[in-house]
């Protein structure tokens, strides 16, 4: 079933949108503190899969106490969520190599890369990104609007909620419908 007011766009492989919150901007360093996926289908972006989690490490009680702050979250749901391993082993068997990642952020991919080759598993997704910021200056260029594509000037833009800060889940979801909508008024 095809959204309203949307066009068809074909793509020759499914969209893997992916968000990352971590605990600092360094791959080599810091952490991946939660990761959340939308796959969306190639032939009219419509959701065929989605994916969140929170990344447990082995950090200081203080450290947990300043993340579970962070996030918005309960020590229960942070004590439970799996560990890296975990997490990888399971994006891995929910999402095929043969997909086109689409981010707001090339360090969200450096960090999943990041993820694999800590757990010596082979990266073997296209190194093809879609980044959705270069779409959004594109389409306000085109526009005439001198505005700087973030989160929120978009999301303002398109009257779309911008969902609980430091939260993958909600980020990713409005990615996913910035993503539609771009390419639905941009005529690319």
């Amino acid at each position: 079933m095809k959204p309203k007011n949307y066009k068809i766009m074909r793509f020759a492989r499914d969209i893997l949108l992916i968000e990352i919150e971590t605990t600092g901007n360094n791959p080599e360093k810091d952490f991946v503190l939660q990761i959340s996926a939308i796959l969306l289908d190639k032939d009219n972006l419509l959701e065929k899969d989605n994916f969140s989690t929170y990344v447990k490490h082995a950090f200081s009680q203080s450290t947990n106490d300043r993340i579970i702050q962070t996030l918005g979250i309960t020590k229960e749901v942070w004590m439970n969520s799996p560990n890296q391993r975990e997490v990888i082993q399971y994006f891995n068997s929910r999402f095929p190599y043969n997909v086109t990642i689409s981010t707001h952020n090339i360090a969200n991919v450096l960090f999943l890369k990041e993820m694999y080759k800590q757990l010596r598993i082979p990266y073997e997704f296209d190194y093809h990104i879609i980044d959705i910021w270069t779409l959004a200056h594109v389409f306000f260029a085109r526009q005439n609007l001198k505005k700087i594509p973030t989160a929120e000037t978009l999301a303002t833009y398109f009257k779309l909620p911008l969902g609980r800060e430091h939260n993958t889940a909600d980020k990713s979801k409005l990615l996913a419908e910035l993503f539609r909508k771009l390419l639905n008024q941009s005529n690319y």
